[in-house]
């Protein structure tokens, strides 16, 4: 839930509780003010999230180093990266690849039909 426009004052109504004011008066004028109070509201810590907003903006900002990153390695000669470096580029590939399978995954209709052929009847992995 977003805070109001007046979220600075929504919780004015517990210090005024504490003042020892009724709390049909502080409802009273909340209204008055025009400060819609909702039961969530009460709960709220006045922060909001723009998950999606962060979520592309950091995809952004992957796909930017990630083009610089190419750029980059273009450049050299081949050589012998180390271990550790190698290994956060693969990572960050796997995990960007979980991330786009499981929301494809979720925004897809179809359900997922397994053919005779595509049952593994062998859970050992083996044959």
């Amino acid at each position: 839930m977003q805070p109001s426009v007046n979220s600075a004052f929504d919780n004015r109504g517990e210090e005024l509780k504490a003042k020892g004011i009724k709390e049909s008066e502080i409802v009273r004028m909340q209204k008055l003010a025009g400060i819609t109070v909702e039961e969530d509201a009460k709960l709220s810590v006045g922060h909001t999230d723009d998950e999606s907003g962060m979520l592309r903006k950091d995809l952004y900002l992957i796909g930017k180093n990630a083009v610089e990153l190419h750029k980059m390695i273009k450049e050299l000669p081949d050589s012998d990266f180390p271990h550790w470096w190698q290994s956060k580029i693969i990572k960050s590939k796997e995990y960007i690849e979980g991330a786009k399978n499981y929301l494809e995954a979720e925004l897809s209709d179809k359900e997922v039909v397994v053919s005779p052929d595509m049952k593994d009847d062998d859970p050992s992995g083996v044959s």
